[in-house]
C-alpha cells in the first residue's frame, strides 16, 4: 500500500497526541481497514457481463458504522454509476442491429443456383449467440437478459 503524505501527517498527529510510535498508529489503522478492503475485494461485482439489481446487490454488501467516521461500505448508486462508465468502454450496441438475416451475396448465390436448375445448398445462419456476448441483469431469484449486447472481439 502506497504511503500518502496526508495519511502520514494524520498518523503523526495521532501518535503525538497518544504518545505512541507512528508505526503503531499506522499498523492499527491499516489492520482495522484491511478487513473492509478484503470484504470489498471479495464481492462478485467486477464482471463486465453481469449487472446486479438492488435487491441482489444488498445480499452481498457489508456495511459498517464506524464511530466518528460514519457508514463505510458499497453504495448501489455508485455501483450503477461505475457500471455505466464501464459500459462506455464495452461498445454496446442495440439488439435490433444484430438480428440475423440473409446477406445480399447469399440471396444472389441462391438465385443463381435456382436459375441454373440446381437445388441451392441450405444457408447456415449465424446465431446471435455466436457473434455476441450477452449482458445479464441479475435479480434476487433469476437471471434476465438485458436489452444490450457486446460484440465479441
Amino acid at each position: 500500500m502506497a504511503k500518502n503524505r496526508l495519511d502520514e501527517a494524520e498518523f503523526a498527529a495521532i501518535a503525538k497526541e497518544l504518545d505512541v510510535p507512528v508505526s503503531e498508529v499506522r499498523r492499527a489503522v491499516l489492520s482495522f481497514f484491511d478487513v473492509i478492503r478484503r470484504d470489498a475485494a471479495s464481492m462478485p461485482f467486477d464482471n463486465a457481463f453481469k449487472i446486479y439489481l438492488k435487491d441482489r446487490f444488498d445480499d452481498f454488501v457489508r456495511v459498517r458504522n464506524i464511530p466518528c467516521i460514519g457508514r463505510i461500505g458499497p453504495v448501489y448508486s455508485r455501483y450503477i454509476k461505475w457500471r455505466r462508465n464501464e459500459a462506455k468502454d464495452q461498445n454496446r450496441v442495440p439488439r435490433r442491429s444484430y438480428r440475423s438475416g440473409i446477406s445480399q451475396d447469399e440471396i444472389e448465390h441462391i438465385a443463381g443456383e435456382i436459375l441454373a436448375g440446381r437445388t441451392p445448398s441450405p444457408i447456415q445462419k449465424k446465431k446471435a449467440i455466436e457473434r455476441f456476448d450477452r449482458i445479464w441483469i441479475i435479480n434476487k431469484e433469476h437471471k434476465y437478459m438485458a436489452r444490450q449486447v457486446v460484440p465479441k472481439e
